[in-house]
């Protein structure tokens, strides 16, 4: 998976890795399922400048209290 942002500062995790555009990245597969929007304050490290951030996703189940 792979952390990009957008030249309008919109931040997004692919699955695979994107191939940056003029002004956003793409998915080389489409559109469908193969990226998420996230919250534009996270990650500030990730610019349009720089290259997509390989990350790893994982998950921890929450305990109802």
């Amino acid at each position: 998976m792979f952390l990009a942002r957008d030249k309008d500062k919109t931040l997004y995790l692919f699955n695979k890795l994107p191939v940056r555009g003029d002004n956003c990245w793409w998915a080389e597969s489409g559109v469908d399922g193969t990226y998420l929007r996230l919250e534009a304050s996270l990650y500030p490290e990730v610019t349009w400048e720089s290259d997509p951030l390989p990350v790893f996703l994982s998950t921890v189940p929450i305990s109802e209290a």
